[in-house]
């Protein structure tokens, strides 16, 4: 156990196995409570008398270097105390290719501003949005099993959607994951999640993110799937509205500035409902909802909604899932993997650090 004023410290590796036992039930509450919290807290509601809001959650500050774009990333959410401050470098054309994820790291602060964690969010960033956008699913399901799924992308973010989906849904028999070069990385991901569910079909195309030809391949791909996971820096819709069929889920991860889209603008007309993360955020950052035109008023955040909740108008309703990404997830997600880790033994204790 660590001791009031010790600071732990948790490396890749530790974050890792904590990872490889993590109970994903706990992790989809433990986001589903942010995201509750967050979408509670009315955009004008005053400071409390205590002068501390429950929920804090500042826009990121960004700063540039000729080989990175960092951001700083704060949150605070007052029911779980304390603070975090994610720190990730997105590395720029000239730093050459990066493997594993966004390098990244998340200070901990606990009620009285001392630092009591640092915690190596390489996988974290990912693993929240993955659970995320599993709480989406469960709050807005498809009609029937989810059998079949298409990602786009072959980062870190989609091998975690992939593996968490894989996990909770055993009624997937097959993946696609689509990318612009068969390159190490993309093959690497396959290879990855064969070894883990060797029994689910999994496929590796690549595909111009131009083609928006009704009558290509990918279309008829596309058509089969239940779930479509986009998680690319793409600047332009990677796939035809036209084949997106009724009833589909698509979750959107990748873009978060005004001009990346992952979609065409008729999708999130065509869309019955657009669920976001946060209003605001999204229509800051998100150049697919930008692009679309889409108000506040055609918006719903996930933490308005709930299990068994507003239904979709009809079986045949596509619902759309864009985020961005918040602060408050990776509260939830930092503390998660510390409390675990020290609980299991997990990490480096630096005694009386302060």
């Amino acid at each position: 156990m660590s001791s009031s004023r010790s600071l732990t410290i948790l490396t890749a590796a530790d974050v890792d196995r904590v990872l490889a036992s993590l109970d994903l039930d706990k992790a989809i509450a433990s986001q589903a409570a942010v995201f509750d919290a967050f979408s509670a807290v009315p955009s004008s509601a005053s400071t409390p008398e205590n002068g501390v809001p429950p929920i804090q959650n500042p826009h990121r500050t960004t700063i540039e270097t000729e080989q990175s774009t960092s951001l700083f990333m704060p949150a605070r959410v007052t029911e779980l105390g304390g603070a975090t401050c994610k720190i990730v470098s997105v590395p720029k054309a000239s730093a050459g290719p990066n493997e594993g994820g966004l390098p990244a790291a998340t200070v901990v602060l606990d009620d009285k501003g001392v630092v009591r964690g640092l915690v190596n969010a390489r996988k974290l960033t990912a693993m929240r949005n993955a659970c995320g956008s599993a709480l989406f699913l469960r709050r807005c399901p498809p009609a029937g099993p989810i059998t079949q799924c298409v990602f786009f992308g072959s980062g870190e973010q989609i091998y975690a959607h992939a593996s968490v989906f894989l996990r909770l849904y055993g009624s997937i028999v097959r993946c696609t994951f689509v990318v612009r070069s068969k390159n190490e990385r993309a093959v690497g991901l396959v290879r990855r999640l064969e070894a883990e569910h060797p029994a689910i079909t999994l496929y590796l195309r690549s595909a111009d993110s131009a083609d928006t030809s009704p009558s290509s391949a990918l279309s008829d791909l596309l058509f089969t799937a239940q779930v479509i996971v986009a998680a690319t820096s793409s600047q332009k819709a990677l796939f035809p509205t036209s084949s997106v069929r009724p009833g589909t889920r698509v979750i959107l991860i990748g873009s978060y500035k005004p001009h990346m889209r992952e979609v065409e603008d008729s999708l999130l007309r065509r869309a019955s409902r657009v669920v976001v993360d946060s209003k605001k955020a999204c229509l800051q950052e998100a150049g697919e909802l930008i692009s679309a035109g889409i108000t506040e008023e055609d918006l719903e955040e996930l933490g308005s909604m709930r299990e068994g909740g507003k239904p979709v108008r009809s079986r045949e309703d596509i619902v759309l899932f864009k985020s961005v990404g918040l602060g408050v997830q990776d509260v939830a997600i930092t503390k998660l993997i510390l409390d675990e880790a020290i609980n299991l033994g997990i990490g480096t204790q630096i005694a009386a650090f302060d």
